[in-house]
């Protein structure tokens, strides 16, 4: 079997996961998924925004325009795009072959420009069964439709592998770790804090996030100065996959004050995975991803595929992380670690994909 990823919003190689820069969910998605793949015997290939060829774990990378070289040439079992896609580019496609084409679908709903819903698609791979849910008025007929969820970075798998002490590896005092956008939740960080330092003083949150509510510059950087100057607050920015999954393993409560439209969260699959308790809010697919093992807080309209800025209960919320934290057990730790082991492991999706790209 062969197949094609593409991407025509990212640049960059199967390696990529690997580099001390930020990187997004749906590219670390991408690489980890196909080198699993191409370690079973699945012969991947990347169309995306490199500028020339290069190739990583035995995975080449190739400009966009060379797709349409690739499909007259013999192309492809299986053409799939990658979280984002365009009618024109996937027309293009469906215009020169009768392979299947399949949306792997990460964003919360079906929208122009960027996630049209379209007829020359032959499948779609969800990330969660929430997403699935509520993009089914969208789904076309024919198309074959599953569920085939995020992992963890292989990284984050080793911080606690079996039989290894959770609570001995983290920071005394504990270290809350916020990770993500932005509008993720950052904003709520600052208030929720005002209610948690009457009751727990001795901490410290530190955020992994880039800071730019506003596109004006200088509110920005009056923002981040702002911020920064409050107590047991520190920024630290966005930050490489390995630094991220070395400063998890330390860390004690993961914050999730998350009024996004999440369709899987795998900075909450690795912070659980990582042993850290987490709070977060009850919005859309975050409950299913924690698999209850995190602290909810419910929020209003927890299904709404487009609101980005529910209020977040301080004082619920505020409550629970300073009861997680005192109510921290290993055995539980253990237990909930061994369970993102034993589900969110990217090995453990090759069989899906296969499976699912064998009915067309």
């Amino acid at each position: 079997m062969k197949i094609a990823f593409i991407d025509f919003v990212y640049h960059y190689d199967a390696a990529r996961p690997e580099k001390d820069e930020p990187l997004g969910g749906t590219t670390s998605a991408v690489c980890f998924l196909a080198r699993e793949l191409q370690k079973s015997g699945v012969a991947c290939t990347f169309f995306n925004r490199v500028t020339a060829p290069c190739a990583a774990h035995g995975i080449a990378s190739l400009p966009l325009p060379q797709l349409g070289d690739e499909i007259e040439r013999g192309g492809y079992d299986a053409y799939i795009f990658c979280g984002r896609w365009s009618r024109e580019l996937v027309e293009l496609v469906r215009a020169h072959t009768k392979k299947p084409l399949i949306a792997w679908m990460h964003e919360s709903a079906f929208a122009h420009p960027f996630t049209p819903a379209l007829d020359a698609f032959d499948g779609v791979v969800y990330v969660s069964d929430w997403q699935q849910r509520v993009n089914a008025p969208s789904a076309r007929p024919h198309w074959r439709q599953t569920v085939i969820r995020n992992a963890m970075n292989p990284a984050v798998a080793a911080s606690f592998p079996a039989g290894a002490d959770i609570l001995p590896a983290k920071s005394s005092p504990p270290v809350f770790l916020f990770a993500g956008s932005f509008a993720r939740g950052a904003f709520h960080i600052a208030p929720l804090l005002e209610k948690i330092r009457p009751h727990c003083k001795d901490f410290l949150v530190e955020m992994y996030c880039n800071l730019d509510p506003s596109r004006d510059p200088e509110k920005d950087a009056a923002y981040i100065d702002w911020l920064r100057g409050l107590p047991n607050i520190a920024h630290v920015g966005m930050v490489g996959q390995g630094e991220l999954a070395a400063r998890m393993k330390r860390a004690s409560v993961f914050l999730a004050p998350n009024p996004w439209p999440e369709t899987s969260c795998i900075a909450l699959i690795e912070a659980l995975a990582s042993g850290l308790s987490a709070v977060a809010t009850s919005r859309a697919a975050l409950p299913e991803t924690a698999a209850g093992f995190a602290r909810l807080i419910p929020i209003d309209a927890p299904d709404d595929q487009t609101r980005f800025d529910m209020p977040i209960d301080y004082d619920a919320f505020a409550a629970h992380v300073v009861d997680v934290l005192r109510s921290r057990d290993e055995s539980a730790l253990r237990r909930q670690v061994d369970f993102f082991h034993a589900h969110y492991q990217w090995s453990q999706r090759v069989a899906p994909w296969t499976d699912f790209l064998c009915l067309f």
